[in-house]
């Protein structure tokens, strides 16, 4: 009886350990593609999803702008929102420098609680923080109402 034991726990690990290393082949192959496919150049998804995916990273950084124009946001949310996303645009580097001040804004408020951070501030680390933010809006203000039209003036005219 106790053989019989012994040999059946051998076989549930052997039956184990040889899942475990199917996952890892699997896994191995699957991040020897991903770095084939990057060092040639070739996107991580399927064609023509990358174009989708640009677009919609476009017309985001569009309504991030629109938003912004609007006092759906504040300067400094829709700055930082526009950062987030904005190193999924084609000519990232040209759009960072062209539109420098919306990087200014988010890299002068990055170290600000957002969500549950914020939540956690009591009520006069709140108004230091929001005094601060007010400060950077108003300093950069004009210069991101003037970057958020142009913005929306590139990308309607297909830029």
């Amino acid at each position: 009886m106790n053989t019989y034991l012994i040999a059946a726990g051998i076989l549930v690990i052997l039956a184990l350990a040889a899942y475990a290393g199917y996952l890892h082949w699997l896994l191995y192959r699957r991040r020897r593609q991903a770095r084939g496919r990057a060092d040639s150049g070739v996107e991580s998804y399927s064609p023509g999803e990358g174009d989708r995916n640009r677009v919609a990273t476009g017309k985001g950084v569009y309504l991030l702008a629109e938003a912004i124009l609007d006092d759906k946001l504040t300067h400094t949310e829709g700055c930082l929102r526009i950062c987030a996303i904005a190193p999924s645009l084609d000519d990232y580097s040209r759009f960072r420098e062209e539109f420098g001040v919306f990087f200014r804004v988010a890299e002068a408020t990055a170290h600000i609680p957002i969500l549950d951070d914020w939540r956690a501030l009591d009520a006069g680390e709140q108004r230091v923080f929001d005094r601060e933010r007010r400060g950077v809006e108003e300093r950069y203000g004009d210069a991101v109402v003037e970057a958020a039209e142009r913005l929306i003036e590139e990308y309607r005219s297909g830029r």
